[in-house]
């Protein structure tokens, strides 16, 4: 133990260890001098593995984190040195909760309909605290991480635990300590370093499994070697379908949760809530709006093509095991997320007033009032397209636009459409358009697909170019871009160089209206500043001061700013065992250290840019008459 039993520590009374996950993390029941319970988390920094640089916890980043609200309250936190003795610590409030794999027979003899009802709550904290930490994946959930309580009205609760694995997704190199993971939930692929949000939906269809019928999917391969190694249970489950005991109607969803391959797995938390909400009968556009994806005829099949032509390993030890060896695309498929946003919308935007309104009376209005729209004849543009220096919110306002107008949202980057094959990329971009009007007749709602960097999409096509293939995807957008609209697909376009875009996708019918982004003046600052610092301890600012100093300042440079002067009062807190607010000073040091990240010489070529691109689109309309 790493600390003793009884102790007075840090204003605690230590009573007892009730998790030890690791040799390096230990978790403690203790009191204050009120009696009031809590849990303290403590990590041994003396015996932590290198992938713990600079001594910095995950863990304890993400607990801190007041929009983390699924997670455990953070009370206090510190370093704790003395004689041997090295520490990080931090209580949290107490979750009264034991591990699921201690309270499963309660759960299997629940009905089925109540433990689904509670684990899409699973599902949804889940998500939540994926947003909340910008996309980290939990990396580590099974029935030791999941926790279960008694609620209030008497079923039992799931909660979600053991954040010290906690990272973003991984190609190969996790950032992590993998030998703390329980091998009986961890996707195939994590034995090659990867791990994304389908690894945890993954190891989440393993717990359902196990909730639902009161065994692993492949307990057989556990039984008959429970010392076996993770590459050879990796290849055992590859081999064995897995059982499941359980009712048909939910069966799919199980086996979609779990399919060994992870393309045929949900692409998100909200696919894997989705069909549980279908089934339950609850209102399915209360939360997330997407396409069902089932586990179907062709794709078992497929599974089953892909384990005939992978080659088998007698050496379950052999280091150039590939899981997913010869697994090569046959053909380009578009794999990109169709969903319904929720959000506050335009309350969110700081600043933009112009924009806002403009937006609002060229596009929200008439989407939202379609009836009376159309006894003028109008309709919202076919396209819009963004555009001026990097950092302004460009891509942030697209997102917002469609949680103002309550549709459908498609974020599309170059790389979703690039492809090994030749003209491959033309039937990504094909298909990415079928694929919308598909989802907006099924929804009877827009969709609203936007495009990052479109100068990388539709580059101009100059007459000494060579390269065929680009300009053959330049044309495709030209076919599918042509009235969009009518398909209920709505085009949103953002790019830094409007000079780089094929002249004939700015043309009426494609992109209607191309609208400049300039850098936020003083009262967007103003905003910017108030959104940053909300719900983050700080003194009175002076922020007419703040205001005059950040001119110049794109709307990241500020995120920048507030977010570096966070880091800064944390390591302070960390070090005094009491929250450090920021300060006046603290802010004007960090302003006086960052350069804008537009430069003057570069706003002057915008501007120009912007004078020459306006002047043009005036005068770009043919004269109709007689010339004499």
């Amino acid at each position: 133990m790493i600390l003793k039993q009884n102790i007075y520590f840090e204003g605690f009374i230590i009573i007892e260890m009730i998790e030890k996950s690791s040799t390096y993390r230990e978790v403690y029941r203790a009191k204050d001098l009120y009696d009031n319970y809590c849990d303290i988390i403590v990590y041994d920094l003396k015996s932590l593995p290198e992938c713990y640089e600079a001594e910095i916890i995950p863990e304890f980043n993400m607990l801190m984190r007041p929009s983390a609200d699924c997670l455990p309250k953070y009370i206090n936190g510190g370093r704790y040195e003395v004689d041997d003795l090295c520490i990080a610590w931090m209580a949290v409030e107490r979750t009264d909760a034991s591990p699921l794999s201690g309270s499963l027979k309660m759960i299997v003899d629940s009905d089925v309909d109540v433990v689904l009802h509670q684990f899409r709550k699973l599902l949804i904290n889940v998500d939540k605290l994926s947003i909340a930490l910008d996309g980290s994946c939990h990396n580590n959930i099974n029935c030791d991480t999941i926790k279960v309580s008694e609620g209030k009205d008497g079923l039992p609760e799931f909660h979600l635990s053991g954040l010290e694995c906690v990272s973003n997704s991984s190609q190969g190199n996790p950032t992590f300590d993998t030998d703390i993971q329980s091998k009986f939930f961890r996707a195939p692929e994590t034995l090659l370093g990867r791990y994304n949000i389908t690894t945890d939906i993954f190891s989440l269809g393993v717990v359902l499994a196990i909730c639902l019928q009161g065994k692993h999917p492949w307990q057989s391969v556990i039984d008959e070697n429970k010392d076996v190694t993770l590459k050879g249970f990796i290849k055992s489950i590859r081999q064995q379908e897995p059982v499941l005991d359980i009712p048909e109607e939910i069966k799919y969803i199980v086996q979609k949760a779990i399919a060994v391959k992870p393309s045929l797995r949900f692409s998100s938390i909200e696919e894997f809530c989705m069909l549980i909400e279908d089934y339950l009968g609850i209102d399915i556009s209360e939360h997330y709006t997407v396409e069902k994806f089932y586990l179907t005829h062709e794709d078992k099949k497929a599974e089953e093509n892909e384990k005939e032509n992978e080659e088998d390993s007698d050496d379950d030890e052999d280091e150039s095991y590939d899981p997913f060896k010869q697994q090569a695309p046959s053909q380009p498929e578009i794999n990109l997320k169709i969903e319904r946003v929720k959000g506050n919308g335009f309350k969110d935007v700081a600043g933009m007033s112009h924009l806002k309104s403009m937006l609002t009376r060229n596009f929200i209005d008439i989407f939202k009032n379609a009836e009376l729209a159309r006894q003028y004849k109008i309709t919202p543009p076919n396209g819009i397209l963004l555009w001026g220096p990097p950092g302004n919110g460009k891509t942030f306002i697209s997102r917002k636009l469609a949680e103002e107008c309550g549709m459908m949202y498609c974020m599309v980057k170059p790389s979703d459409l690039g492809n090994i094959y030749i003209h491959g990329s033309q039937k990504l971009i094909a298909d990415l358009f079928k694929r919308c009007e598909k989802t907006a007749k099924k929804n009877k709602c827009g969709v609203l697909l936007v495009f990052d960097e479109f100068d990388a999409l539709v580059p101009r096509r100059d007459k000494n170019d060579k390269n065929d293939n680009q300009a053959d995807e330049v044309a495709e957008f030209l076919t599918q871009l042509n009235n969009c609209a009518e398909r209920n697909i709505f085009v949103v376009a953002m790019t830094n160089r409007i000079d780089a875009i094929d002249p004939a996708v700015m043309r009426k019918g494609r992109i209607d209206q191309a609208i400049y982004v300039d850098l936020p003046d003083n009262e967007a600052r103003k905003e910017l500043f108030n959104i940053e610092l909300n719900d983050i301890p700080h003194d009175d600012i002076d922020m007419e001061r703040i205001v005059r100093l950040t001119e110049g300042f794109c709307a990241s440079d500020i995120t920048f700013i507030v977010k570096e002067c966070s880091r800064c009062t944390f390591q302070e807190s960390v070090k005094t065992k009491h929250i450090v607010k920021i300060s006046q000073e603290r802010l004007e040091k960090i302003i006086s250290s960052t350069n804008p990240s537009v430069s003057h010489d570069e706003i002057r070529h915008y501007e120009k840019l912007r004078e020459s691109f306006e002047r043009g689109r005036n005068n770009d309309r043919p004269k109709i008459g007689f010339n004499v």
